[in-house]
């Protein structure tokens, strides 16, 4: 992966346009990369996500026992081959695992971690982002399984000892309320326990539209979960063994959210391709694009995104795009009216807290952002710029912080901007070729 910069200056810009293929979906790339590394047999998954967090999971499952070649084609793109450990963990003695800044892949791992016969040890590089992001629900039910977990604070942070105990199935409660990542982890875990798992969530239930896209998984490999009560209580039955299979990754809609979010704010037209019909989330990140007047259109697998003037503002249940909150908040930054945008208190454990952090750098270039324990609303503000924003260790904000300095009356510099590579590598790069002007600096 190319070296990013870690500092880039964003300048006022005219109208977007041109065409581009977003990067494959992070959220589909390491499900189907977990699956494939827990299966019998060998499975391929074409085009996965070229994101840090893909890096971090090829890395872990080779430790975990699988085995894994990519093939590079022509223009980048690549072909994953991987041998699965048929869900038997096989780790040497004193195993760490590096995890990066990856919350998801720290989460899902933690739930097969629990089956290995050796400790394996969670680290992060990351003390201030992932490192202070909680974990105790997610452990506290891996421990009522059995597991031996270690933590050296009661909120579960990294670094996070675990090894199987004396695992057993049955009944597992898991509080929803601050990361759907905890039930995905018990979902990947139950079929490989002889007992299986009778899985409740509790408290509601975070981001619950990617529990759809990890059932969506396991039934692909040959898993069967039983609903009983759609987001709140599901049963895996147990002694069930995941098949290899053949992947093609899709588009990712939050990162084409990043590049809409940016032509709704400079103007213009842009085409993104390779987005499939009937995300749930990918919906709802185009519903509250039209809702605030861009001009959004569907041909296929591509979608074409249309402005010919400002936003309008618009009140938004972020609970349905999460990870897409930041974009669209720079978006209504730029609005003609008051934005709501409510129901993302867990947007406070995230890389950042994209709650408070958001508004606190937005306001250093003149946006009105008023952060409350789960709302951001956003008035109409003449948006100065010339500020310098501090992207906390988060691709999010700096995707925000991005389509800020489009419009902006003098250049906005992100600092921090390499971390737009847990994601969107070549973020900057689309931008530019939109029509935005972009210094790379230190």
């Amino acid at each position: 992966m190319e070296t990013l910069s870690q500092s880039v200056r964003i300048y006022p810009s005219g109208p977007l346009s041109g065409t581009i293929l977003p990067p494959s979906s992070k959220y589909h790339t390491l499900r189907r990369i977990l699956a494939a590394a827990l299966a019998t047999g060998v499975s391929k998954v074409y085009y996965p996500a070229d994101s840090d967090d893909t890096t971090v999971l090829l890395r872990a499952c080779a430790l975990l026992g699988a085995t894994i070649q990519t093939e590079q084609q022509t223009g980048g793109r690549r072909i994953l081959t991987i041998q699965g450990n048929g869900g038997l963990i096989k780790t040497l003695p004193g195993t760490t695992l590096d995890v990066g800044n990856a919350g998801a892949v720290l989460r899902l791992l933690l739930g097969i971690g629990a089956l290995s016969p050796e400790t394996i040890t969670f680290t992060t590089p990351y003390p201030q982002s992932l490192g202070r992001r909680p974990n105790a629900d997610l452990l506290q039910a891996l421990a009522q399984l059995g597991a031996t977990v270690e933590s050296q604070t009661a909120a579960g942070l990294l670094p996070i000892a675990i090894k199987r105990g004396h695992m057993r199935g049955g009944k597992v409660q898991i509080s929803g309320s601050a990361s759907s990542q905890y039930s995905s982890a018990l979902l990947f875990l139950g079929p490989l326990l002889a007992e299986g798992l009778e899985i409740e969530i509790t408290g509601g239930l975070a981001s619950a539209s990617f529990i759809d896209l990890t059932l969506g998984v396991l039934e692909e490999v040959g898993i069967t979960v039983i609903t009983r009560q759609r987001y709140q209580q599901y049963v895996v039955p147990g002694g069930q063994q995941y098949q290899p299979r053949e992947y093609v990754i899709p588009g990712d809609y939050p990162s084409a959210a990043a590049l809409m979010a940016a032509t709704a704010v400079a103007g213009g037209e842009i085409t993104l391709h390779n987005l499939l019909p009937g995300d749930a989330g990918g919906e709802a990140i185009l519903e509250v694009f039209s809702r605030m007047g861009i001009q959004i259109t569907r041909t296929g697998n591509s979608v074409t995104v249309q402005t010919q003037e400002a936003p309008h503002g618009i009140s938004f249940d972020g609970n349905k795009a999460i990870d897409s909150v930041p974009v669209i908040v720079a978006a209504a930054c730029f609005a003609n009216s008051p934005s709501r945008i409510y129901n993302v208190a867990n947007l406070r454990l995230k890389e950042s807290n994209r709650i408070d952090d958001l508004a606190a750098e937005l306001k250093k270039a003149g946006c009105s952002v008023v952060p409350s324990a789960g709302t951001i609303e956003v008035q109409p503000a003449t948006i100065t710029g010339g500020a310098s924003l501090d992207a906390h260790a988060d691709h999010r904000l700096v995707e925000a912080f991005a389509a800020i300095g489009l419009k902006s009356k003098h250049p906005i510099t992100i600092s921090g901007a390499q971390h737009i590579a847990k994601s969107y590598p070549h973020f900057f790069d689309d931008l530019a070729k939109l029509g935005a002007k972009i210094e790379r600096l230190a």
